[in-house]
């Protein structure tokens, strides 16, 4: 049948996706544990000691120093330095350190969460049998999965700055990028409706044949 060398191809990258996806994951975690494990509470030697970063843009009352421009051949681009872009380090069993590692704990069972399910999809899925309703439950869990780490990257972000705003001056916040997976999110839970409405169509075919 047309297309079936294609989508086999495709399964069989997934399923080894999914398996290096998962290693990776394990692998992460069980070297953060080690970090808290066996970490110190105290940072004494930023170049030597094992740290949690994060990087951050703080923002002073007053700008003191100038933006320093580079200019290289082309006459109307140069390269801005930016005076307020920092990196926060702390040790791996401090609070942050702990936040640090369940951010990466929930992340790493989502992201192999999600990909049991688009793994699944294609198991269950065939040229000859290209519509399952079970597969629509899938597609909206995977986008409901990509809301929900948005959502979560807000929380952190929340929680971040009240947990370290009240030590440092100036003031500052932690750099991240949030609505990507929000969007796909949304794009996916379209799709969810839009495949359970094939499936029903699918079905309907089936019992006039």
């Amino acid at each position: 049948m047309q297309g079936q060398r294609t989508f086999d191809v495709v399964r069989v990258l997934v399923n080894v996706v999914y398996y290096v996806v998962a290693l990776l994951a394990l692998l992460v975690v069980i070297l953060k544990t080690m970090a808290v494990v066996i970490g110190t509470q105290e940072l004494t030697d930023t170049s030597h000691q094992l740290t949690v970063n994060f990087d951050v843009k703080a923002f002073p009352k007053k700008d003191t120093l100038p933006p320093k421009l580079i200019y290289g051949s082309l006459k109307n681009a140069a390269l801005e330095k930016k005076e307020d872009m920092y990196t926060l380090r702390t040790t791996s069993r401090s609070p942050l350190g702990i936040y640090s590692y369940v951010i990466t704990l929930l992340g790493a069972i989502a992201v192999v969460t999600g990909m049991g399910w688009l793994r699944k999809i294609f198991q269950d899925s065939s040229l000859k049998e290209p519509f399952r309703e079970i597969n629509a439950v899938r597609i909206r869990n995977i986008g409901l999965l990509l809301i929900a780490a948005d959502v979560v990257r807000l929380i952190g972000y929340y929680i971040f700055n009240r947990m370290t705003n009240p030590y440092f001056t100036p003031y500052f916040q932690q750099l991240m990028e949030v609505g990507n997976s929000f969007w796909m999110g949304l794009l996916l839970l379209a799709l969810a409706v839009v495949y359970r409405r094939g499936v029903e169509i699918y079905k309907e075919n089936q019992l006039t044949i």
